[in-house]
């Protein structure tokens, strides 16, 4: 399995619990209002993107999951969906 890429978003920062399959998202800065992470995910035959939980500016994080049904799944990137 490979590591999660970089991808950083202004004012967020990331974390990849449980073993690269999801990203956990903390944004303290910038608009003010929710969030939602949306994780960019892989298999070694495909790749989609989940929407994780909303979160909140300086509150709480988001959480988007990778799953699928055969083989491993991993994060390999994210990006900040605002609301």
């Amino acid at each position: 399995m490979t590591s999660p890429a970089q991808a950083h978003e202004r004012g967020c920062s990331e974390d990849y619990p449980r073993g690269g399959h999801s990203v956990e998202v903390f944004c303290d800065d910038g608009r003010p209002g929710n969030f939602r992470a949306v994780a960019h995910c892989r298999t070694a035959l495909s790749s989609w993107d989940v929407s994780g939980s909303i979160g909140r500016v300086r509150g709480r994080s988001s959480v988007a999951v990778c799953e699928a049904l055969v083989g491993p799944t991993w994060v390999e990137g994210y990006h900040v969906d605002w609301l």
